[in-house]
């Protein structure tokens, strides 16, 4: 009986483990004005909402309206910068391109497409763009 008990118990801290580590770490929003390519996706100018799991997990992007979605992977991740949750869109017109999300919540920040030197020198002579995103409440 008391090696039931125990097997009972250890099956209750691995479920209650599973169920913590299935809850999302991060919901937000975020409106794109104009059409954005994400990784191998291009998404059109919408509301959209996105969900996490952990910094290590693909980011899943919606749309509100419900006629597009993706899933995102990041390259690599550093130290969240200051100035809240943005994500950074770099070029114009059909190359406007995803490079990262900025999550001082998590404290990291997302990197999806690396800048290269050259375009790092003229980041900021270039249109570049800082998307908000609202977190969703709890």
């Amino acid at each position: 009986m008391k090696n039931i008990r125990n097997l009972a118990m250890v099956f209750s801290l691995v479920v209650a483990a599973l169920a913590a580590n299935a809850q999302t770490t991060f919901h937000g929003s975020f409106q794109l004005t104009t059409e954005a390519r994400w990784g191998k996706a291009v998404l059109p100018a919408g509301e959209y909402t996105l969900t996490m799991n952990s910094v290590q997990a693909p980011i899943v992007i919606q749309a509100v309206n419900g006629k597009a979605s993706a899933m995102a992977v990041a390259e690599s991740s550093v130290s969240a910068a200051p100035g809240g949750s943005y994500i950074l869109i770099t070029g114009s017109g059909a190359d406007r391109t995803v490079r990262s999300i900025n999550l001082p919540q998590l404290h990291r920040s997302l990197v999806f497409k690396p800048l290269t030197a050259r375009e790092r020198e003229t980041l900021y002579a270039s249109l570049s763009q800082t998307i908000p995103v609202r977190l969703a409440s709890k």
